[in-house]
């Protein structure tokens, strides 16, 4: 009875022992600047050239199949490029997540069409979900075309492992990075959720070079 009692104690002190750290955590990470510094090794600048091509990689699209803020962004950035001239084409990349039944690439190049691009300058990957996916159908797409240099548009955090994907397929990539609102992270509830995302970026690096991708 004594056993019991004791190894009773020892499993409520080890699970507030884990509650008080996961608390601790999560106020390092809200009030400290540790997301500015995990920020750091994934920036990449900013070298636009002229390309084959505008390669704008998808982030999302809520349940009413409009896009997110995330591609929003990225959208218009690419549109930017466009009307610019650095390449005379657009590719929008990203296929059909199960929630919304529709091709994140299909709804950006809707909205491209209504920043008057016209549409035989806009291409659509819709098969992939993953960066890697990504890139893959990106190559079948440009190797058809006989497209090597590309301007890549993704998120600021985003850009390091996408650009170290896309060079190992044998591409000449052009970063071009959203604004970095990840930079501007300066709030508890802000810091918490770019911090997921950070772990999300540094966990798919490990990932990938695992796997021989980047």
């Amino acid at each position: 009875m004594a056993i019991g009692k004791s190894f009773g104690r020892r499993i409520v002190s080890t699970l507030n022992l884990i509650l008080w750290l996961a608390f601790l955590i999560v106020l390092v990470i809200a009030f400290t600047p540790l997301t500015a510094y995990m920020l750091k090794p994934l920036e990449v600048k900013e070298d636009i050239r002229k390309a084959d091509v505008i390669v704008v990689l998808s982030g999302g699209i809520d349940r009413g199949r409009y896009l997110s803020l995330v591609s929003s962004q990225r959208m218009v950035r690419g549109a930017q490029l466009y009307f610019e001239g650095r390449a005379k084409k657009i590719l929008f990349s990203g296929g059909v997540l199960k929630k919304n039944g529709v091709a994140e690439s299909a709804v950006m190049a809707q909205e491209a069409k209504r920043l008057n691009i016209p549409a035989e300058d806009i291409f659509v990957e819709r098969r992939s979900q993953s960066t890697h996916e990504k890139i893959v159908e990106v190559k079948k797409m440009t190797e058809a075309l006989r497209w090597k240099s590309l301007i890549l548009v993704t998120s600021y955090s985003n850009m390091k492992c996408s650009l170290m994907g896309f060079e190992s397929a044998g591409f000449k990539v052009y970063p071009a990075p959203t604004d970095p609102y990840e930079k501007y992270a300066d709030g508890p509830l802000e810091r918490l959720s770019l911090f997921r995302e950070l772990i999300h970026e540094y966990v798919g690096i490990i990932y990938y070079k695992i796997r021989g991708w980047i």
